[in-house]
């Protein structure tokens, strides 16, 4: 089965008492990334494609980040841009000789 792009969903359950995550997911990047961490006990195929799946995840397999966004200042910027600069030049003169 296809899911159209307001059907695809990635959901995690996690079960406090066993600290187990089961996790759904139809979303193709996630099956992708979950297929790496362990194999789904259940699968949905469209033909040979997996279109769906589920995974059972000790606590420790799932992490949640903070995104981390930082605002550079002018003068940080300017000094990103040298060092940038410098290392383009070095590697040019190494890749030229």
């Amino acid at each position: 089965m296809n899911y159209t792009n307001e059907e695809k969903e990635t959901v995690c359950v996690y079960d406090y008492i066993d600290g187990i995550w089961d996790v759904y997911s139809c979303v193709p990047r996630h099956l992708t990334k979950l297929r790496k961490i362990a194999e789904p006990f259940w699968e949905e195929k469209d033909g040979d494609r997996v279109t769906a799946a589920r995974w059972k995840l000790k606590g420790s397999q799932v992490r949640f980040a903070v995104e981390i966004v930082s605002k550079m200042t002018s003068e940080q910027k300017e000094a990103s841009r040298a060092r940038m600069k410098r290392m383009r030049e070095k590697r040019n003169d190494i890749v030229t000789k």
